[in-house]
């Protein structure tokens, strides 16, 4: 019966030495020694044909020592087993094995390889009919406050990040809203209607690492009341041609009006562009220059 086939393996692996063993059914070609293994009558012979240091030496020398009642003796095969190849699915099985028949001896250490081995947890409580309930059934208004959240993402790197845009505007407010915090505020905001925003701007660009206007998508995006705002807060800032350029461009007509073939609308365009280059010094007198040109041209053409 030296060549059984496949279900012959798994049916004697299964019942060694009246025990369980954890081990897959073998395919034919793994058959061999296994079937001498269960069959022979002097399992201590057996064992020396195999070679000492490989897994099979091991394997089998540990499930010969459980099936005997020696797992007092395991040890010896388990510790060189486990450094000279490692962890492996045999080798977990020998250990398993062990645990589940030392229950009698040690039930409690069994358990607990167990239940270390398969990752159980046993965190259920015992549910008690009558008994009034000792657990808060609502949260408590100060965890969940805007304070409080506010507090608990103000401490954590990169705050803003934390808050979704419609928190901006109340951020905006926020008098504890230091350099770091204020700079990645400017950074998000897309829409001009929020509070203090000139000045949010005016002290970004007070600050050591401060960058030109025009860097942050909101510097454009500025009504021109607020620009002018900005311009009285920081006067440096007319020497942007940055702000120039959008500056100007907020004083051009509206989509709608047709002010290239309306004279009105065209004059008080140019007479716009006229009072803000008046504003300026001379570093735009390119700009200057420009608006003079358009405005001579125009009144040439019409008769002035």
């Amino acid at each position: 019966m030296r060549h059984a086939s496949t279900w012959l393996a798994g049916g004697f692996l299964a019942l060694l030495g009246g025990g369980l063993v954890l081990t897959p059914t073998a395919s034919a070609a793994d058959v061999g020694y296994a079937e001498d293994f269960a069959l022979a009558k002097d399992r201590a012979a057996a064992l020396a044909q195999l070679i000492p240091g490989t897994e099979d030496y091991y394997y089998y020398h540990a499930l010969h020592r459980l099936n005997t009642g020696q797992s007092d003796k395991l040890g010896e095969l388990i510790d060189p087993w486990g450094k000279r190849l490692g962890g492996s699915a045999r080798l977990n099985e020998i250990l398993l094995r062990r645990a589940l028949l030392n229950f009698d001896k040690d039930p409690k250490g069994s358990l607990e390889y167990v239940r270390s081995r398969l990752n159980l947890h046993f965190n259920h409580q015992k549910e008690t009919v009558g008994v009034a309930p000792n657990l808060p059934t609502a949260l408590d208004p100060k965890l969940i406050s805007r304070a409080a959240l506010r507090a608990n993402w103000l401490s954590v790197t990169n705050p803003i990040d934390q808050f979704e845009d419609s928190a901006l505007e109340w951020l905006a407010t926020d008098p504890d809203l230091d350099a770091g915090r204020r700079r990645s505020f400017l950074q998000r905001v897309r829409r001009p209607d929020y509070p203090n925003l000139p000045k949010l701007i005016d002290a970004d660009f007070r600050t050591k690492d401060a960058v030109p206007f025009g860097n942050y998508p909101i510097h454009t995006l500025l009504t021109t009341a607020q620009l002018d705002e900005l311009a009285r807060l920081n006067p440096g800032v007319l020497n942007s041609l940055a702000f120039v350029r959008a500056y100007a461009a907020k004083l051009q007509p509206g989509a709608d009006d047709d002010w290239k073939r309306d004279a009105k609308l065209t004059t008080a365009y140019l007479d716009r562009l006229k009072a803000f280059a008046d504003r300026l010094e001379p570093v735009h007198n390119a700009f200057k220059a420009h608006v003079l040109f358009h405005r001579l041209a125009f009144d040439r053409a019409h008769g002035v």
